[in-house]
């Protein structure tokens, strides 16, 4: 790694829980996208369900799940949280697989629900269950996440469950629109539907991550933590500025905090380390440009701070499983 002087030093933080000044100024830099456009979908079955009296499905853990609510309400719990209600236009994200049981609203009257779902099969479209009228609809996707062993840490701290209420803001109209196209697509099979609706899944739960981001309080999980003005400066800084040989010294500078602060609170918020953090941010960033750029490897290390290609390839192998050159043939 390059060696590069620690910056000078800057009034830190004391205990009284004030936002230090930052260290640096520049243009507002929109860290949740370039943190956001590293999430890739893989969108698998659309599907619709028609949910009559008495409904009581279980679904057992396969994939992730997003539910968009057409009509009526019905009731969502997942092991292990808090029951939710949800009512027409509201939408839920089940970011990782987990069992959860979806019924109509009121005291449940069992332990077990009538029909029990272990995945769907691709011709399996419409899920009913119930007696009677329906009284309540759902648009629903199952997806995964095309890198599930992604090394940023948004994606294994995503909550169990988003929950964005009809009336949170414009969000979840937009979100319950661009659903529509969802059934469009699976309904009319025209050539590129699969690589159609894998695009709609995405922008679907984007934009429900940046929903839900913008309604967390400061320091409240990751993506909360972003809103903590001296951690996201830091965390930009070095997102800006991959290649730098970065200290904690200098990221706390950055901040405007004291090293020992900084650290226990990058750790509390981000899940860890600063120069852990840094590691995994080049790599991912070296990733993205072995997908998207026709840059040698050689040049790609340099860019994110590797003085070898040799240095860069054994950590990105230590990472990914794979060399940097094999990483673009796959």
């Amino acid at each position: 790694m390059k060696k590069v002087a620690s910056m000078a030093s800057k009034p830190h933080d004391g205990d009284d829980g004030l936002l230090a000044p930052s260290s640096q100024s520049g243009q507002a830099y929109d860290l949740l996208s370039d943190i956001l456009r590293f999430v890739q979908l893989a969108g698998e079955l659309v599907f619709t369900t028609e949910l009559k009296e008495g409904f009581d499905v279980r679904f057992l853990a396969s994939s992730a799940v997003l539910h968009v609510v057409q009509e009526g309400q019905l009731a969502v719990e997942i092991d292990g949280e808090p029951p939710l209600q949800l009512a027409s236009g509201d939408v839920l994200v089940l970011p990782h697989p987990v069992n959860y049981r979806m019924r109509s609203v009121g005291p449940a009257q069992r332990d077990n629900a009538n029909l029990v779902l272990d995945g769907l099969e691709p011709h399996q479209t419409v899920v009913q269950h119930g007696e009677g009228a329906t009284v309540a609809r759902t648009i629903s996707a199952t997806f995964q996440f095309a890198n599930p062993s992604n090394i940023l840490p948004l994606l294994t701290l995503l909550p169990n469950a988003i929950h964005i209420a009809r009336d949170a803001d414009q969000s979840a109209v937009l979100i319950r629109d661009v659903a529509q196209f969802l059934i469009v697509e699976t309904s009319a099979r025209e050539p590129g539907a699969t690589l159609m609706i894998s695009r709609v899944i995405d922008i679907l739960i984007i934009r429900t991550i940046r929903t839900w981001a913008k309604s967390l309080g400061p320091r409240e999980g990751w993506v909360g933590a972003l809103q903590d003005a001296r951690i996201s400066r830091a965390v930009a800084a070095l997102h800006q500025n991959p290649s730098r040989a970065w200290s904690v010294e200098d990221l706390a500078s950055v901040a405007g905090m004291s090293r020992s602060r900084f650290a226990q609170l990058f750790l509390t918020t981000v899940g860890e380390a600063p120069l852990r953090y840094l590691h995994k941010w080049r790599l991912a960033t070296a990733s993205d440009l072995l997908k998207r750029s026709s840059l040698a490897v050689g040049e790609i290390a340099h860019r994110i701070g590797y003085e070898s290609e040799a240095a860069f390839s054994r950590a990105y192998k230590a990472q990914y499983g794979v060399s940097p050159r094999d990483a673009r043939t796959l």
